[in-house]
């Protein structure tokens, strides 16, 4: 393969979340510690109402194709707490939010050097990730602060208005890189990735560290990102 770049997504093919996919679990304890960074008391009633509209922005239960902000989000839920909706009460609410859910992010172990190993050879490196909730790129950016500086563009769903599998993203990276479609290779670990990918006319790599039976109509599958 003639490859002159590689678009990578981040969670869970370049960063390792220690949380599920879908944060539906974790709620209470994460809605627990934005009451208390808003000096907000805790009640079962604020936990229910605060769950039934972060379930509905949850992408993993609703799908949605565009992007919606994490002001509309929260606003939405500190309007529901009689909170005022101000910028500090909405920055204490997103990074307590947010805090919760990354406090034990880590690179997986090849990333580093794969992307290194890539930038000796020339290859241009984008990544394209969908955020959680709207969450502002000063906060998803964060996880990557180790390896961003192996990156030439980095874009989230909140720069391009919409998330994986629509092509928006895709196309962006590829004008952006200056590299052909097909001389781009897409690796990521959902099947969202894949058929963005397919769809924008490059080559679709599906990292499946667990080793089960995954179909997505990929072009390759690797086990690892190292493939040395």
């Amino acid at each position: 393969m003639n490859i002159k770049a590689v678009i990578f997504d981040i969670g869970q093919t370049l960063i390792y979340y220690n949380n599920p996919l879908n944060w539906q679990s974790l709620y209470s304890p994460a809605i627990k510690q934005v009451l208390s960074a808003l000096s907000h008391d805790y009640t079962s009633e604020a936990d229910e109402n605060a769950t039934k509209i972060l379930t509905k922005y949850n992408t993993r239960v609703n799908y949605r194709e565009h992007e919606v902000t994490s002001d509309t989000i929260f606003s939405e839920i500190l309007s529901n707490w009689q909170v005022n909706i101000n910028d500090e009460n909405l920055q204490r609410t997103k990074e307590a939010f947010y805090g919760y859910f990354q406090r034990s992010t880590v690179c997986f172990e090849d990333t580093e050097y794969v992307l290194q190993s890539l930038k000796r050879k020339g290859i241009k490196i984008g990544a394209l990730t969908d955020v959680a909730y709207g969450m502002d790129n000063k906060y998803a950016l964060k996880d990557i602060t180790s390896i961003k500086k192996f990156i030439d563009i980095c874009l989230t769903s909140n720069d391009v208005g919409y998330r994986k599998p629509n092509t928006t993203g895709f196309l962006l990276l590829q004008e952006a890189l200056n590299v052909p479609s097909s001389q781009i290779a897409c690796v990521g670990d959902e099947e969202k990735d894949v058929i963005g990918a397919n769809n924008a006319g490059m080559i679709s790599v599906l990292v499946n560290r667990s080793g089960e039976a995954k179909n997505f109509l990929q072009n390759y599958t690797v086990r690892s990102l190292d493939l040395s």
